[in-house]
């Protein structure tokens, strides 16, 4: 009985691998048919300039700002006063006046605004939101950095950078076309299509066993 449930076990393991194996291995082949021009993607409502390669598209991207909380006073004070004397019967009084304080600004945090679909392509990254659109030109680019499931890209043309959220399990599909996209960008169409296609040859040579 316990052989019989560890060879399922082994079974299911091994259905497992051989679907992420296949997925890894189509997905290396496909970036290959994109840059060498035998396959074009769907472009889903992107109007591309001439020339302009699609390497890919993810929706349900989220567009983050950060947004401050309310602020507040800190020191402030009404006033108030003092009873000092009387004259000819009448109460006088000192009067502390009110202080201002200082303004303390609420917290700043990151905020979904606007959620979308992020291309990326060998010319820009685009994100097409429901409320707001932004394009970052590799023309003006300055840098993109990458962290879990997402990606800031700043551009000189923007005062703020572009701050797009896909989640931790694309980190790999948007690290990916990032690069390829800036490095055909740069001229370097060649050198990928040769890192592409050692990454392929290795993928086939570490099938798992069925």
């Amino acid at each position: 009985m316990f052989q019989g449930r560890r060879d399922r076990v082994a079974a299911a393991a091994q259905d497992v691998a051989l679907n992420q194996w296949n997925q890894r291995v189509a997905m290396c082949q496909s970036l290959i048919d994109i840059v060498n021009g035998t396959r074009a993607l769907e472009t889903n409502g992107l109007m591309l300039k001439s020339g302009e390669l699609l390497l890919g598209q993810i929706q349900n991207v989220g567009l983050i700002e950060f947004r401050r909380d309310a602020g507040h006073w800190q020191g402030a004070s009404q006033g108030f006063s003092i009873p000092i004397g009387s004259i000819k019967g009448r109460s006088v009084r000192y009067r502390i006046g009110e202080t201002h304080g200082h303004f303390v600004q609420g917290d700043s945090h990151p905020s979904a605004v606007d959620h979308g679909t992020m291309s990326v392509t060998d010319r820009r990254i685009v994100y097409q939101g429901e409320t707001k659109s932004t394009e970052c030109l590799f023309t003006k680019l300055l840098g993109v950095q990458q962290s879990s499931g997402v990606v800031t890209i700043s551009v000189s043309n923007r005062q703020k950078p572009t701050v797009l959220h896909f989640g931790s399990s694309l980190d790999d599909w948007v690290s990916d076309r990032v690069s390829i996209a800036t490095s055909l960008y740069q001229g370097d169409r060649d050198q990928v299509l040769a890192q592409l296609t050692t990454q392929l040859n290795d993928l086939l040579a570490e099938k798992p066993a069925p």
